[in-house]
């Protein structure tokens, strides 16, 4: 990336970072409240409707928004008729849906599940109505603009309707509310950032683009959504409404803030990658950089949970919730293959190698329904472990697919991910050390959590800033350097950036 656009990006990642920080610590305490009103069953109807809910979105969406960023030369017939056939395909999927819902409990027994998914279908119409000023904003890196919508909608949506419906009584619907609350809130607040031409238009020369891109896209996401949601769909057939209310508990509390973490850098990357799709160069020095820096981070935090999942069950969630503590711990494990393959996506839809991602997403979702078959005695503990495995696997793949599109050698990959390797050992054998030692000394689970959070912490900082790998180091080098020339003004956090310049030197 050039150096504008470094600073952009760089510009987009401490706002996309900073409003991803405060959705993670807002849905925490969503999560804590809503844990102790709401019964597990209410969760796990609602997610059930979720994923029939996504089965549906991919193509309610067509993959516009995505075609959108990554167009290289945009126009305003383009966008009308993305508007158009946003809104459209918003207001054709809400009646599909709202007509075919009875037919949900053919797929999964539960009457509750039809008028849930009847309601929550209005939100095909609010996304599509938003959709596309959200992502002219990520086009154009607007992040700062999409930090204030996420956290005030949030905020509104899901703290004010949300709790308030459930303190009201409102059992299930009270997590119905706070979803179509976010999409509305949003819809109203992204226009005024990202106005454009709202009259309809249907033009085949701009269609068509759009179309065939963001038509591929929508096919891979719509195999990447049958991967990540197969244990919802298995476990709530098999299985039933409780023990899917606690699995995705489990789920949630580590999925959502490392998710979000990642996703937040790929809301950047995507658009940045986009730029320099053609320099190969730039483009190899850029994914390296992400995994390495990304991996770092992610890795010990996710080792972290695993490790302490005995004390984050029943602090977040309360008492009642044992049986999503090996669940966590499992889960936990398998979030940085995951979200480490997540980048690999990302380059394969900035340089339009679709056909490659589609083949491996479709032999992700072949090896976990292998996987599921095996882990069915098991119960929700076993449907984890598979999972792990299944992450594993594609995370594997992703590393010699990115290897052939980026021509990178096997050393420079290794290098990559040994950053988080190291983290990880680390993370684990401080974490797990003090936590055996807490316990023996104290039974109170605050006690023993803040101890191995700060155990944690600490030792990655020592070890990261004093005595980095070398790949971290290089990795780091260009943006602190970038960050710290923009920021010399600034009396403090100019002379930190200074400071860590000279640290990774």
């Amino acid at each position: 990336m050039d150096e504008s656009l470094t600073t952009k990006a760089l510009r987009g990642l401490k706002w996309t970072y900073a409003s991803t920080l405060a959705i993670a610590a807002l849905q925490v305490v969503y999560t804590a409240i809503m844990a102790r009103l709401l019964a597990p069953e209410a969760f796990g109807i609602v997610a059930m409707a979720g994923v029939m809910l996504r089965f549906v979105t991919y193509f309610a969406q067509l993959g516009v928004g995505q075609a959108i960023v990554q167009k290289k030369e945009l126009t305003d017939e383009d966008v009308r008729v993305a508007f158009t056939v946003s809104v459209l395909l918003g207001a054709l999927f809400f009646v599909f849906v709202y007509a075919a819902a009875p037919l949900a409990t053919h797929i999964m027994p539960q009457e509750a599940l039809v008028p849930i998914l009847q309601v929550l279908a209005f939100s095909f119409v609010l996304n599509g109505l938003s959709s596309i000023s959200v992502n002219l904003m990520k086009r154009d890196l607007k992040f700062r603009e999409l930090m204030f919508i996420e956290i005030i909608a949030f905020t509104i949506g899901y703290g004010l309707f949300g709790i308030g419906a459930a303190l009201s009584g409102l059992g299930v619907w009270s997590l119905v509310i706070a979803t179509l609350s976010y999409s509305l809130i949003t819809v109203f607040l992204s226009y005024p950032f990202a106005k454009h031409g709202v009259l309809p238009l249907v033009r085949w020369e701009s269609l068509k683009p759009l179309v065939s891109f963001g038509g591929r896209v929508s096919t891979i996401s719509f195999f990447e959504f049958i991967g990540s949601s197969l244990d919802t769909l298995t476990i709530g057939r098999l299985l039933g409404s409780k023990p899917l209310g606690i699995y995705n508990r489990a789920y949630m509390l580590v999925n959502l803030p490392i998710y979000n973490l990642t996703t937040s850098m790929s809301k950047v990357l995507f658009p940045s990658f986009s730029r320099i799709q053609a320099e190969r160069d730039k483009l190899q020095l850029a994914y390296l950089s992400a995994i390495t820096i990304v991996g770092a981070l992610i890795t010990p935090a996710c080792v972290g949970i695993s490790m302490t999942a005995r004390e984050i069950v029943p602090v977040v969630l309360g008492p009642n919730w044992a049986q999503a503590i090996p669940v966590l711990s499992i889960l936990a494990l398998a979030t940085p293959f995951a979200m480490l393959s997540h980048f690999g996506g990302i380059i394969c839809d900035s340089t339009a190698q679709l056909n490659e991602k589609l083949l491996l997403q479709m032999a992700h979702v072949t090896a976990l329904l292998i996987l599921f078959w095996f882990a069915r005695p098991y119960g929700i503990v076993g449907f984890a472990c598979a999972v792990l495995v299944a992450e594993v696997l594609r995370n594997i793949a992703y590393f010699f697919l990115m290897k052939r599109i980026l021509d990178v050698n096997g050393r420079q990959m290794i290098e990559a991910y040994k950053p988080a390797l190291v983290a990880g050992l680390l993370a684990g054998f401080g974490i797990y050390s003090t936590g055996a030692f807490f316990r023996f000394w104290s039974g109170n689970v605050f006690v023993i959590l803040t101890a191995e959070a700060s155990c944690g912490a600490a030792l990655l900082f020592l070890t990261f800033l004093f005595r980095p790998p070398r790949s971290l180091r290089n990795a780091l080098r260009r943006p602190i350097t970038s960050m710290a020339n923009e920021a010399r003004q600034d009396q403090y956090f100019g002379r930190l950036l200074v400071w860590l310049q000279n640290r990774f030197a």
